[in-house]
């Protein structure tokens, strides 16, 4: 009866094994599987900023070009509107290099938003 009690004993450890083990691998797959839809989210996320961005880059090129010959008839002249949008830009890029740190963090806490705390009754001084 001894003997019995003891290959019964070994056979239920080994289905608890086999089935840990089966679900592990299971829970892998299931991890793959996430991971495969994220990173096909973020792929067409990604697609979609880039083609955003590039209409949005044609759209303000155009818009340059148009306002600068909008100037030139306006002012008579063959290349002062270029001048005048070309140097309104570069204080934009100036403001800009300077405000870089500035705008970084908000651009970081838009994409990242800092997490509120559940109570602020306890963080409060």
């Amino acid at each position: 009866m001894s003997e019995n009690r003891k290959f019964t004993d070994i056979f239920r450890v080994k289905n608890i094994i086999n089935a840990l083990i089966g679900f592990i691998e299971t829970k892998v797959e299931l991890y793959k599987i996430q991971f495969k839809e994220e990173i096909a989210k973020a792929i067409s996320i990604l697609i979609l900023v880039l083609m955003m961005s590039m209409a949005g880059l044609f759209f303000l090129l155009f818009l340059s070009l148009f306002l600068s010959t909008l100037l030139n008839e306006i002012l008579d002249s063959y290349y002062l509107g270029y001048l005048i949008l070309t140097l309104i830009y570069l204080v934009i890029g100036i403001l800009v290099f300077l405000k870089r740190k500035i705008i970084s963090d908000f651009m970081t806490n838009m994409i990242f938003p800092e997490e509120e705390p559940e109570n602020e009754d306890n963080h409060e001084e």
